[in-house]
């Protein structure tokens, strides 16, 4: 049996193209893999653990004390959310993302997220070389991702103006950093754009995409 933690990264339920595509995709998982355990983490249901002060203190703690003797800091206060998030993602064996797409990039709650898991020594380390080295490894991420335009599926350029996809591009190069390799991404555009009638036909298309997706994850 294994362990699917699906992050949820819009508030819209129902109304929301990537939660939607999302649930197309687990009908297609829990019928081709019955026995596995869904994790669904809700980032606009769920209380994420706080990271300020006290959180980032820690952290800074926590690094002197990874470069002094490779020791790590104790899970207690604002530290041990980040702690327990962290080992929830990394028990889990494969994981599902689904996010719309705000002001170009990602909600807020997503990105709360993504800074509770990026720790030095639990999430990534720096070898001799000074390079960056992912910790979460041996298991794929599946990426649901919605836009109300439509966007190249390519990392940014400097020619694209104001209307520039930072949401793929960033939240695939995260997920490198902490380790993912097998990455993939189903992307709904344009939602809102092409007018309802265009969105209707692509939403159907993508949710029978996603539904084989899951079947095959």
């Amino acid at each position: 049996m294994s362990r699917l933690l699906y992050i949820e990264a819009s508030p819209r339920e129902e109304k929301s193209y990537s939660s939607r595509a999302a649930e197309a995709f687990l009908a297609g998982y829990r019928q081709h893999y019955p026995q596995d355990e869904i994790d669904h983490l809700h980032l606009f249901r769920d209380e994420l653990p706080d990271f300020g002060q006290e959180g980032a203190n820690q952290k800074m703690v926590h690094i002197a004390m990874l470069i002094a003797d490779g020791s790590s800091l104790e899970a207690t206060g604002q530290w041990s959310g980040v702690v327990r998030e962290i080992e929830r993602l990394k028990s889990a064996d494969k994981v599902l993302l689904s996010a719309p797409m705000w002001n170009y990039s990602i909600p807020y709650r997503l990105k709360h997220y993504i800074d509770l898991i990026c720790q030095p020594g639990l999430t990534f380390y720096v070898n001799r070389k000074g390079e960056y080295v992912g910790m979460v490894t041996g298991k794929p991420l599946q990426l649901i991702l919605s836009s109300g335009s439509e966007y190249a599926l390519r990392f940014p350029q400097e020619g694209d103006g104001t209307k520039t996809d930072f949401q793929r591009s960033y939240l695939e190069h995260i997920a490198r950093f902490i380790g993912f390799e097998d990455i993939r991404c189903l992307k709904l555009q344009p939602t809102e754009a092409a007018g309802e009638d265009l969105a209707r036909v692509m939403l159907e298309e993508k949710l029978a995409e996603a539904k084989q997706a899951g079947g095959v994850f």
